[in-house]
């Protein structure tokens, strides 16, 4: 199967000077199915292999004028049917609307022709039939009565016309039989060809994979307006927009005037409100508040009590048999202690606990112990925190977060965990988006 490589290069120089402009589109390669079974017996009444060629001293072939015969007698005048084949074409195009666009498309169908019965008794039976078909067609999107939508699937409807050419060649050098010219006609010669005008009516639908590329599927009936016969075909290809697609256009609504009100304003000097509280200048007794504040009957904010909470988490992880606090976590530890400045009213309460090592839970028990201990010691001696607001408890091994049987577990497990709890109350100003509770 051959694509006729002049209409490949025409398409690349077109599409050249328009890369640089939206809604050019290219088919490179559009693959399909072409059916023209309903088209035999008046293809073989146009495309007649009745040429009677003989060859001269030269060795060019000539065309006598008379009939040919076939090896057997019989008149060679039955003519050729193209079979059904696959058909290659390429299309160039320029997006007319956002979902319309008409396009020029050059195709190639060729295969074997089925003699008719008078040509297969003459014994010429094997032809080559090439058909290429050039059209122009407008692909017209349903969104062009349906309006535009965001949908990948891009549904249209295609009519367009142009020519098909039907060209016939034998397979096979024949001579005419005994008693007729000496004719011969060589393998690859040309016995028959048709030139016709086609229109073509089909449905399809794109589907965008990107704004840059579609794939491309459609079912097509095409009609020979010369011959009045009709053939069909079914495509699918890939679809690539230099430059992207149109984009749709939005109707804009008119502007408007807006409307002016003329009235006039008139101003009495003991109403005015300079900071917009509410409270006219005459009695503010705090002028200058800012807009979001809340005021009283005076002019002035109104305080408001909040409470802050303070909750926090505190973990510590010792070596195995130790109660010293690795210089790693002395950063965290200040971090609870700011808070607890912060925050006044604020305690912690400090567990220790153990791996399931040791000579016995008894010293496990102490270990743990030692190590809640070692945790307050830093925050009252280094950092100043009261030492009533820190409490401890050793828990030994009785409460594992992980599996004593590993190591990886037994570091888990030597520990100290803490938990700082506390409130403030501060009085602030209250303003009119807060939720006074």
């Amino acid at each position: 199967m051959k694509l006729n490589k002049i209409a490949l290069a025409l398409v690349a120089v077109a599409a050249a000077p328009l890369a640089a402009n939206a809604g050019v589109t290219i088919s490179p390669l559009l693959l399909g199915y072409h059916y023209t079974g309903e088209a035999h017996d008046e293809q073989r009444e146009i495309l007649k292999t009745g040429k009677n060629l003989y060859v001269n001293a030269d060795g060019n072939n000539i065309d006598d004028g008379t009939p040919f015969t076939g090896a057997n007698g019989h008149p060679n005048n039955g003519g050729v049917a193209k079979e059904s084949s696959l058909y290659t074409g390429a299309a160039l195009g320029i997006e007319l609307t956002p979902s319309t666009q008409f396009q020029v498309e050059y195709g190639v169908s060729s295969a074997n022709g089925e003699a008719s019965e008078d040509s297969a008794d003459a014994g010429v039976n094997r032809f080559d039939v090439e058909q290429t078909m050039l059209s122009g067609n407008f692909l017209i999107g349903t969104e062009e009565f349906t309006g535009y939508t965001d949908s990948a699937f891009k549904p249209y409807v295609l009519v367009g016309a142009g020519q098909s050419k039907i060209k016939v060649e034998n397979q096979e050098t024949y001579t005419a039989a005994e008693g007729s010219s000496v004719g011969t006609v060589t393998a690859g010669t040309e016995v028959a060809e048709s030139k016709d005008t086609i229109g073509n009516l089909g449905l399809g639908a794109m589907y965008r994979i990107n704004d840059a590329l579609s794939l491309r599927g459609e079912a097509r009936a095409i009609h020979n307006f010369d011959n009045n016969w009709w053939e069909g075909m079914a495509l699918a290809g890939l679809e690539v927009v230099l430059g992207g697609h149109l984009a749709p256009t939005v109707a804009v609504p008119p502007m408007q005037e807006p409307v002016i009100d003329t009235t006039p304003v008139v101003v009495v000097e003991s109403d005015l409100d300079s900071d917009g509280d509410g409270v006219p200048d005459s009695i503010d007794a705090c002028p200058g508040t800012p807009m979001n504040v809340v005021v009283d009957e005076r002019g002035c904010p109104v305080p408001v009590d909040i409470t802050d909470e303070l909750k926090m988490e505190l973990r510590v992880f010792f070596d195995n048999d130790k109660s010293t606090i690795k210089s790693q976590y002395q950063p965290e530890i200040a971090k609870v202690a700011e808070k607890m400045r912060e925050y006044p009213n604020s305690t912690a309460r400090i567990e220790g606990h153990a791996s399931k090592t040791g000579p016995s839970a008894r010293y496990n028990q102490r270990l743990s112990e030692a190590r809640a201990v070692a945790v307050k010691s830093m925050l009252t001696n280094e950092f100043g925190i009261a030492p009533n607001r820190i409490s401890t408890v050793g828990y030994g091994y009785d409460q594992p977060i992980a599996p004593n049987d590993t190591e990886e577990g037994r570091a888990m497990n030597r520990r100290v965990y803490a938990i700082i709890t506390g409130d403030k109350t501060m009085t602030v100003e209250q303003t009119k988006d807060m939720v006074v509770q």
